[in-house]
């Protein structure tokens, strides 16, 4: 009897069927990595705005705090807040803040002896001086160098040393800078300031600028008729005042406004009421950060979108204690 053997017929892939499934798979690999890198970027966007929203947060909520405790005493001539636009705006060579003020007023701040309120640490009292400041440094170091960012301040003077050396001053600013030249309170931001009661504390980076805008009544007679309307006085270079002092019977600033469908002049407002204030800041994202300090914009317009691409806008708005 003979066997047969019958040998399997072998076929391979044509070079043709070979090109058409790699071509199949760069097309499909090629979709995936678009895929991928968008969704990175949108991580990434998502993240950066995680973390503005987490400054911003920081910032605003410390300071809404502080104002909504905001401390004005009426019928003297004594100075309550000053705010005024930086001389020279926080920044490097580079590039510098659009906006930024110093900020000292008085408040009854919760935090007030390092949270030791009622405790042996309480002196007594309830009035504190606070400041905040907008400075351009390392926040670990206190310098400027290659780490630098935007760093966002707060300093809090206990009610002892507020009752003995602020309160009651005619003028704030020249007091908290005062006692032989030696700044006792507001030093310089540096590694440098052995000051013990002048320690700035940090709250938040990447604040690129932050605006103040007061809500001032402004009331006017025409003849029997008296008119209570709300304008706002904005701080800054480009904006309706570059200062703004609230004192016991008075108000002292260089604005005049005229937007929004309400004018008032400067006069009606040194003799209007504060009524509330509305803080708006800039957060940049690290990667903006790192952009700004070393691009080379082509005009402003450039740098402008670039910023709306790479930052954040926040806003927070605080009804104050009457005068």
């Amino acid at each position: 009897m003979k066997s047969h053997s019958h040998k399997r017929s072998q076929k391979g892939f044509t070079l043709i069927e070979l090109m058409v499934a790699m071509g199949i798979a760069i097309i499909i690999m090629g979709m995936l990595v678009g895929i991928t890198n968008v969704a990175m970027g949108a991580w990434q966007r998502s993240r950066a705005e995680v973390r503005a929203s987490r400054q911003a947060k920081s910032m605003l909520d410390v300071m809404a705090k502080d104002l909504e405790s905001l401390v004005i005493r009426s019928g003297n001539i004594n100075e309550w807040i000053y705010a005024k636009t930086e001389t020279t705006m926080p920044g490097n060579a580079n590039d510098r803040s659009t906006n930024a003020a110093e900020f000292i007023f008085f408040s009854a701040a919760t935090d007030r002896y390092n949270g030791g309120a009622g405790t042996a640490a309480d002196k007594g009292g309830d009035v504190c001086t606070v400041s905040y400041k907008l400075a351009y440094q390392d926040p670990l170091e206190g310098l400027d160098n290659t780490n630098s960012t935007f760093v966002f301040y707060r300093q809090l003077v206990d009610p002892k040393p507020t009752f003995d050396t602020l309160l009651g001053k005619p003028d704030l600013k020249a007091a908290f800078t005062a006692t032989a030249g030696n700044d006792k309170y507001e030093t310089r931001i540096t590694a440098g300031s052995n000051s013990e009661d002048a320690k700035y504390s940090f709250i938040c980076e990447n604040i690129y600028q932050y605006s103040i805008t007061f809500r001032v009544d402004v009331t006017t007679v025409t003849g029997t008729t008296t008119l209570v309307k709300p304008v706002r006085v904005t701080l800054g270079e480009n904006s309706t005042a570059s200062t703004l002092r609230v004192y016991g019977d008075r108000i002292d600033t260089d604005a005049a406004v005229a937007a929004g469908g309400l004018t008032a002049t400067n006069a009606e407002i040194k003799t209007g009421k504060v009524t509330g204030a509305e803080i708006s800041i800039t957060v940049l994202s690290d990667f903006g950060l790192n952009q700004m300090k070393s691009r080379k914009f082509a005009d402003a317009e450039a740098k402008a979108k670039f910023l709306a691409e790479h930052s954040y806008e926040f806003s927070k708005s605080v009804d104050l204690p009457g005068m």
